[in-house]
């Protein structure tokens, strides 16, 4: 593949990246956060109140909460170190297996 179009095609990742995470209103440690405590059974009300009181200037939402909860929210490893990283993709896959669980277990 040409050099040129190899790199177009990098700038191009880098440019979707960056707008995807100015759209998301939380980071990726209130990401990480809130996969941590999904996993011990917080309530999503108890985990919103809790980000905003560690950091009052977050731009985050109750509603944002309730979509990163459900494990469906994106990350990029150039949000985060590397061990940091797989450690949310880690979370993110114990969410949707608690979450599959817990479905299980109401039907």
């Amino acid at each position: 593949m040409n050099p040129h179009k190899k790199e177009h095609i990098q700038q191009k990742q880098l440019r979707r990246e960056k707008k995807r995470t100015e759209k998301r209103s939380t980071t990726a440690d209130e990401v990480i956060f809130t996969f941590e405590k999904v996993l011990e059974n917080w309530k999503i009300t108890k985990i919103y109140n809790t980000i905003i009181q560690m950091n009052p200037q977050s731009k985050t939402d109750k509603n944002a909460i309730e979509k990163i909860a459900t494990g469906n929210c994106k990350v990029y490893e150039t949000e985060l170190s590397k061990e940091r990283y797989n450690y949310y993709v880690e979370l993110r896959n114990l969410v949707y297996a608690h979450l599959n669980q817990c479905k299980n277990t109401m039907v």
